[in-house]
């Protein structure tokens, strides 16, 4: 085991609490940019769903259709 980590590594103790401010000043920052724009982050952006369910509903519609007609 090796003796000299301790004291050498005691010198150095701020830059820990100095690198998890950053990081979490970078989140901080980072998060309200992306709540301000309110941009695609995480499936937040804006997209009109309605051309999309009618398309589904259209298929759907054939596929009770060929159901009839095929006695399922």
């Amino acid at each position: 085991m090796c003796w000299t980590w301790g004291p050498y590594m005691w010198s150095w103790w701020w830059i820990f609490p100095v690198i998890g401010f950053m990081f979490m000043m970078i989140m901080i920052f980072a998060c309200s940019g992306f709540f301000r724009r309110r941009g695609s982050f995480c499936g937040m952006g804006e997209h009109d769903h309605t051309e999309d369910l009618k398309r589904e509903i259209g298929e759907l519609r054939e596929q009770i259709t060929q159901l009839k007609r095929t006695g399922g």
